[in-house]
């Protein structure tokens, strides 16, 4: 079982070095929970992060909350929340006091575009991983394609394609069980 204190330790460490979006925190989160920890599988978090696109608010705090509880229940989820949000919530605080001067500033924007390209290597990475361990059928692989383009060319709304392949999910990616595939 993992340490309390381990876990906030952690998700500080997740939330004091996130920049740069969602994305950039999944990818921090996929390679301490899955590669440097090995808390998680690959397709635990990969769980962890279909839950979270499955409940309102950030995906990455969706699934830090579920991947707390996965690893030590409700405790575990509130450590992992709170210690994800901390830093954040008080660098927010601290760059809200100097935005106006920060704004104006060329190396402070210089620096903003230089996290947001560096985000885009991060997201990349984790779109590659989590499609290794989820894509693993011609279903999946269509959807994929599908909801891209959906997206992409003709701006559908994100939660009609995410429900969307909740339902497509349920219907076509189900997994055999052991009665199913004793029939054949």
């Amino acid at each position: 079982m993992v340490p309390l204190m381990q876990l906030a330790l952690t998700f500080l460490k997740i939330g004091t070095f996130g920049f740069g979006g969602p994305f950039s925190l999944l990818a921090i989160m996929e390679k301490e929970m899955v590669e440097r920890r090995k808390w998680l599988s690959a397709e635990d978090f990969t769980q962890s992060v279909g839950i979270g696109t499955l409940t309102p608010g950030p995906i990455f705090f969706a699934a830090t909350i579920y991947i707390g509880h996965r690893l030590r229940g409700i405790p575990g989820a509130l450590v992992c929340g709170v210690c994800t949000l901390l830093p954040s919530f008080i660098l927010v605080l601290a760059i809200a006091a100097l935005y106006v001067e920060l704004q104006s500033s060329p190396l402070v924007m210089a620096i903003v575009h230089g996290i947001s390209v560096g985000v885009i290597g991060l997201f990349v990475s984790v779109v590659i991983k989590t499609g290794r361990s989820t894509m693993k059928d011609l279903w999946s692989i269509a959807m994929v394609t599908v909801t891209f383009i959906l997206l992409a060319f003709f701006k559908v709304d994100p939660l009609v394609l995410i429900v969307s392949a909740a339902v497509f999910g349920g219907l076509l990616l189900q997994p055999k069980t052991k009665v199913q595939e004793s029939e054949k």
